[in-house]
């Protein structure tokens, strides 16, 4: 039996008042005998000695009184384990013990974590050992302990970590140490969360090996909310520059939360606050709409009121201004009739209300009115079915693609390959050669869909693919290209290919020249090559190549599960080293690698991080920073989420420790007794 409120035993003294009272207030009684008094004294010496008995009685039951109602006032508590108990000191059983480090055991239960309750359980266990004892806290990382003399103190100086924990790594390495054991009983000891035991898939335990799973909350019930996920984006159908954030939460407890407060933050200050009905087990979505001002970045969050585990109770995100790209179209085929101009489809692609999480200030004009001077404060330049550029523009364009402008080429019947070829030798991702109509003769006899071309080949991990979850499904893969440019191959070619046709010829193109971007579209924008600006995709396909080519990161911020690495979005190729700033103000350097991505992996910490160019480039755009966040998985404490029949799910029973309040049996002891001493008196007047 153990007490809530041990401090409060005190009161037990109180006991001790009505027997001092008595002793205080006892006389000493002077004996006279009278002779005449001798027989009416001896037959009432019955009477007597029931008088004194209840005078004793009365003395006990005051003190239990006082007793009960101090015992009361401590809570005590009886603990009924279910587990069995494996370390007794009766047997030189050698055992492991692993400690989940998880953020889960930050859990507050009465008045402390669940990661000290399960720290108190372990040096119970360890008191009782007698054979070998290792330990493994198993958090961010495994801490191993397998010298005795320094186990105590390892779990002293153990902490619960930012991860899910790492009990089923400690599980193989547990039965490692055990091998090496002498002879004798062994056993592996995992105190950790209801939650986590069920996830476990254990190894296959050699015989004489035990596991056991002891609740760190010894059956008490761990009810929980917490934040599970967030969604942020642009929100152009509520207001120019607005953004839409939607948060996902969860809420795992025996009965509903009406009314439960959110709130949004940015830098600090409350923007926003919402209420939202949560079910029992249920998960439930609240929506926020603000607008960001200024050019950088800002730190947001969305947040709960803070209950036992609050640091499930709030996510840190970046939210971006809306970016801006001024677009420079110049019209190579203007017509008079709309819908026949060779732009009719781009302009709709970039008006305000199409654009999501962009603003894009489009000018167009005319291959005659293309200058060095036309060119000042544009992002991206888009070269729609040009005939021919002179060598000078061609230069004027080259030096503005290598100081970081973007450039989009379209195809069209105006576009003469030999005098584009040489007004953009060095930048085109590969030569033009002749435009050729799709299918072939047997095609063109017949008629009918063997006369154009369908885009069959997409790059897996190309940026301006992002939008799309498998392009072979979307629109792109039905639109019919009726006529594409051909291109020289070339074998020591620069660019990538983003698309390609069926018929084996690249359709889309990229390539880095300078600090600048350059895309290839080998077909037209209007309805003269192809019906593709009339599929839905297309608007999406042509907005992410612009973004692609002025290096504009995805309108969703990037949020990476703790522990995870984090992609490094420093595109200037004179970026050699990134600087990382992690909250709390830690520093870190990362170098560009040779090969492969860019990625930094000392994610151990929840929180925003800022990422810069070391050392600085005075001209390059502001590097994105990302957001590190918990593992949703560990807000459910109780396993509700889980299912025994869920795919690849191995359910362990972890033995729940039975807890009894007994605190209400004495309060109920109490008025026994009141009324018990109630009882006496009355009996002792009506004698």
């Amino acid at each position: 039996m153990s007490f809530l409120s041990p401090a409060l035993l005190i009161g037990l003294l109180a006991a001790l008042i009505p027997p001092l009272i008595h002793l205080l207030h006892r006389q000493e009684i002077k004996l006279h005998r009278f002779p005449a008094l001798e027989f009416i004294l001896r037959s009432h010496r019955k009477t007597a000695r029931r008088f004194w008995l209840k005078q004793w009685l009365l003395i006990l039951l005051r003190s239990a009184v006082l007793a009960a109602l101090a015992l009361a006032a401590a809570r005590p508590i009886l603990a009924r384990r279910a587990e069995p108990v494996v370390l007794d000191g009766s047997a030189p059983g050698h055992a492991v013990l692993i400690l989940d480090g998880g953020y889960p055991m930050r859990y507050q239960l009465d008045g402390s974590a669940l990661f000290d309750h399960a720290r108190r359980r372990a040096q119970e266990l360890l008191s009782g050992a007698r054979g070998q004892v290792a330990l493994i806290v198993a958090g961010d990382t495994l801490e191993i302990t397998t010298e005795r003399g320094r186990v105590e103190g390892a779990l002293d100086a153990a902490r619960p970590g930012f991860g899910l924990g790492r009990v089923d790594e400690a599980l193989p390495r547990a039965l490692e140490l055990l091998a090496e054991a002498p002879p004798g009983p062994r056993h592996i000891i995992a105190l950790t969360t209801r939650a986590a035991a069920r996830r476990l898939s254990p190894p296959p335990l050699p015989q004489g090996v035990e596991l056991h799973l002891l609740d760190s909350a010894e059956g008490a019930a761990t009810p929980n909310d917490g934040i599970l996920d967030l969604d942020v984006r642009p929100a152009p159908e509520i207001g120019a520059g607005l953004w839409r954030v939607e948060a996902q939460l969860g809420h795992y407890a025996a009965g509903p939360a009406p009314k439960t407060a959110a709130r949004l933050e940015l830098e600090g200050r409350v923007v926003a606050r919402a209420f939202v009905d949560l079910e029992s087990g249920g998960v439930g979505r609240v929506t926020f709409f603000t607008r960001v001002e200024g050019r950088g970045p800002v730190a947001a969050r969305v947040a709960l009121e803070p209950d036992a585990l609050e640091i499930d109770d709030a996510r840190d995100f970046w939210l971006h201004p809306t970016p801006q790209i001024r677009l420079l179209a110049v019209n190579g085929d203007p017509r008079p009739t709309p819908i026949d101009d060779e732009l009719f489809y781009f302009e709709r692609v970039f008006a305000p209300r199409a654009t999501a999480g962009l603003r894009v200030p489009l000018k167009i004009i005319g291959v005659e009115q293309l200058s060095a001077a036309a060119l000042e404060g544009v992002d991206v330049l888009v070269l729609a079915n040009v005939r021919a550029l002179s060598l000078e523009i061609g230069a004027t364009i080259k030096g503005f693609v290598e100081r970081g402008g973007g450039l989009l080429v379209t195809m069209g019947d105006n576009v003469e390959p030999a005098g584009l070829n040489a007004a953009l030798a060095g930048v085109l991702p590969r030569t033009l050669r002749d435009p050729r109509s799709a299918g072939d003769a047997a095609a063109s006899a017949e008629g009918g869909d063997r006369r154009a071309a369908r885009m069959s080949a997409f790059h897996p991990s190309h940026p301006i693919l992002d939008p799309f979850d498998d392009p072979r499904a979307s629109s792109l893969s039905v639109a019919s290209i009726r006529r594409y440019m051909l291109l020289d191959p070339a074998p020591d070619a620069e660019g990538e290919v983003v698309i390609g046709l069926d018929e084996g010829a690249p359709l889309l193109l990229t390539r880095a020249v300078g600090r600048g971007r350059v895309a290839l579209l080998c077909t037209s924008v209007d309805r003269g090559w192809g019906d593709l600006p009339i599929h839905p995709d297309f608007l999406p396909l042509l907005q992410r190549t612009v973004r692609h080519l002025t290096r504009i990161s995805g309108a969703r911020p990037a949020q990476i599960i703790q522990g995870q690495p984090a992609p490094i979005a420093l595109d200037d190729p004179r970026a050699r080293r990134a600087q990382i700033t992690a909250p709390g103000g830690g520093l870190f350097t990362t170098p560009r690698p040779e090969t492969g991505p860019w990625r930094f992996a000392q994610t151990q910490t929840p929180g925003l991080y800022e990422v810069s160019v070391d050392p600085p480039l005075p001209d390059a755009p502001q590097a994105p920073g990302f957001a590190v966040i918990l593992d949703p998985t560990g807000s459910d404490l109780e396993g509700a989420a889980l299912k025994d029949d869920a795919e690849g799910l191995r359910p362990v029973a972890a033995p729940v420790a039975a807890r009894v309040e007994l605190w209400h049996a004495l309060l109920f002891g109490l008025l026994l007794l009141l009324l018990a001493e109630g009882l006496v008196l009355f009996k002792r007047r009506s004698s």
